[in-house]
């Protein structure tokens, strides 16, 4: 049996934003947001304000509960939900999002592997957290924008499980997705936490994609580009990863 395939999303299949990059981006996201809100004439509190209130939603939870964007933007603008709508929640979350789809950048190897994956017989799946808790809808735009949802089957984003990687809800509801076993699966991420250590806990084969040559080299196997993943498919399923002395939560 062909094992399925699953991959992240962010620096994996497309390039966002490393860390360092996100403050003058979030910035941008909540003016989007705030003009969105302005639009239908409400009021908005001062630039400051905003400022203030989003550097403390700016964290995830530390049990990998989602936070929702809806929620934050409600919390940060002072609104509540008698003064909103669900019209005016997605064109805020859009507005936010919209900075940092601006940003994306297709991996040149994404499409061609993943339209050979599919041509060789593999089932092909994205399982992806978000940035923010951001709807799933949007996120699915994004992928259907990058040409992406042509050649995946299905796409998981962590709000519509609840939970983040490497949280084990988020693979579990994958193999039930795709009806397989965890072993008959392999995944494919560049957070060594979030992504392989939470494969390897639900039983998934783990394979680390390390685009820009920074990973300890006690991860095994480790990948640079998706080609690179046909030589481990080749030895499948006598494959093996070598195990780290890492944990994660679940």
């Amino acid at each position: 049996m062909k094992p399925i395939l699953l991959f992240d999303l962010g620096d994996t299949l497309v390039g966002y934003y490393q860390r360092e990059e996100f403050p003058p981006i979030l910035h941008e996201a909540l003016q989007g947001a705030k003009q969105a809100i302005q639009e239908v004439g409400l009021p908005t509190p001062a630039d400051r304000e905003i400022a203030r209130r989003a550097a403390l939603e700016n964290h995830e939870a530390r049990n990998y509960r989602v936070r929702p964007l809806e929620q934050r933007l409600l919390r940060i603008f002072g609104l509540g939900t008698s003064e909103t709508d669900g019209v005016l929640l997605l064109a805020m979350c859009r507005a936010f999002l919209k900075p940092i789809f601006a940003v994306a950048t297709v991996y040149p190897d994404t499409l061609p592997a993943l339209s050979t994956y599919r041509k060789q017989g593999y089932s092909v799946g994205i399982l992806s957290n978000s940035p923010w808790g951001a709807p799933a809808a949007l996120w699915q735009e994004e992928l259907t924008r990058h040409g992406l949802s042509k050649l995946c089957d299905r796409a998981i984003f962590c709000t519509q499980v609840g939970w983040r990687k490497p949280a084990q809800p988020m693979f579990r509801l994958a193999l039930r997705r795709f009806a397989c076993r965890p072993q008959d699966c392999l995944f494919v991420g560049d957070q060594p936490k979030w992504d392989i250590l939470g494969a390897r806990r639900a039983g998934m084969f783990p394979v680390l994609i390390d685009r820009r040559g920074r990973a300890n080299e006690s991860f095994d196997p480790c990948i640079r580009s998706l080609p690179e993943l046909g030589e481990i498919l080749k030895r499948w399923p006598t494959a093996h990863f070598a195990p780290t002395h890492q944990g994660a939560d679940s």
